[in-house]
């Protein structure tokens, strides 16, 4: 069944009035004056934002997922509220740090982000082997390896394998944009709101492509963790953790036990090279369930906060909807097929939502009602 969300009621005309200014694509989103990042008016106010009402208690795990489902006895047994490094150090750490530093900047706190914040968050995503350097490599292991040892940030292997090359072929110019226009004072609420879907995507996947490059760089596995939870214990999360925690606890202890999976393989199949693609396949499968309904969690919750935003802060919500619904097609396209035709017509209807205040409530239904069907469990 799908999972119920409260919803802002406002009155009939105030609703009326605020999708028409969504459905009009040539109003724009006036830049504030430089150096000026107060509390944005036209967000959702903290009092009346809806919260995303989450029911997995006729959820069960897999007989295989971790802990139980006969894993073999390992290291993450021990402490199961915490992961145990390979590698004390661990770079993603930093990478992790930067998106949070970004989100500061640019979305969080109801702050309306200056062109000055956008310079600085610019700065934040370039660092040396920060962000930008791995959104440019970034592979999604729901499709085939390149062929013949090829890799995605290589210049023509973007545009000949899409979908594998997701990172620099679909999030960096999304990335790139958002932060061109944003430099330029240019509807800045749409364009941090851009950036944070694409950055919660790319964390979404660089958690699994850890995974899978971990059986030959065991360091990898401690990565895998680190995209997720930005290194912290299960009940602190960061990053991407802290998204999924917030709107389902259940979801993240299912990702978290996962990661501890991934760590419980290694320590098992502890040789250089893995010989123990079993355990991986479980660990990654398990891991790709609990964060990708993490991420159609986040996708509901901002759907729902349509109806609390006004102005210009309505195509706001809509820029981040149509950008993780964008980039979520290939990979749901492929897991799921019989539903692709169905998610394909949701995506239009996210692209053009329409003026009628009935309709876009029924809109917003659709979305919370499908992904809530396609991703029911973690």
């Amino acid at each position: 069944m799908p999972l119920p969300f409260p919803r802002c009621r406002m009155a009939f005309f105030m609703l009326a009035c605020w999708v028409a200014l969504l459905a009009a694509s040539c109003k724009s989103d006036p830049p504030p004056p430089p150096g000026d990042a107060g509390v944005d008016p036209l967000d959702c106010p903290s009092e009346t934002t809806p919260v995303l009402s989450d029911n997995v208690s006729t959820c069960t795990a897999l007989p295989t997922d971790y802990p139980g489902g006969g894993w073999p006895a390992c290291i993450s047994d021990s402490t199961l509220d915490e992961y145990k490094p390979i590698n004390p150090s661990i770079s993603t750490l930093a990478r992790v740090a930067a998106f949070e530093q970004i989100a500061d900047l640019l979305w969080r706190n109801q702050r309306i982000p200056s062109i000055e914040d956008f310079h600085s968050a610019r700065e934040i995503y370039a660092q040396n082997e920060g962000l930008d350097s791995r959104v440019q490599r970034r592979e999604d292991v729901h499709f085939d390896v390149l062929p013949d040892g090829k890799a995605c940030n290589q210049i023509e292997n973007p545009e000949k394998y899409p979908e594998r090359c997701a990172g620099p072929a679909k999030i960096l110019p999304i990335l790139n944009d958002a932060f061109a226009k944003g430099m330029l004072g240019e509807t800045p609420r749409i364009q941090a709101r851009r950036i944070e879907a694409a950055l919660l995507w790319f964390l979404y996947l660089s958690s699994l492509a850890e995974v899978q490059s971990c059986d030959t760089n065991k360091n990898n596995c401690d990565s895998a963790w680190a995209y997720y939870t930005g290194g912290t214990p299960r009940n602190a999360p960061v990053g991407l953790a802290k998204y999924v925690r917030e709107l389902s606890e259940e979801t993240h202890d299912r990702a978290y036990d996962a990661a501890l999976a991934v760590r419980c393989w290694r320590d098992v199949d502890a040789a250089d090279s893995a010989t123990r693609p079993d355990l991986q396949n479980l660990a990654l499968k398990q891991y790709d369930t609990a964060l990708l309904r993490g991420i159609s969690l986040t996708l509901r919750q901002k759907a729902a906060e349509w109806t609390c935003a006004h102005d210009e802060g309505l195509p706001a919500r809509q820029a981040f909807v149509q950008t993780l619904f964008g980039l979520m097609e290939a990979g749901v396209v492929e897991q799921q097929p019989g539903r692709a035709e169905a998610f394909r017509n949701l995506k239009k209807r996210v692209d053009t939502p329409p003026a009628d205040v009935a309709l876009f409530d029924e809109l917003i239904s659709s979305i919370d009602e499908f992904m809530g069907e396609l991703f029911a469990c973690p």
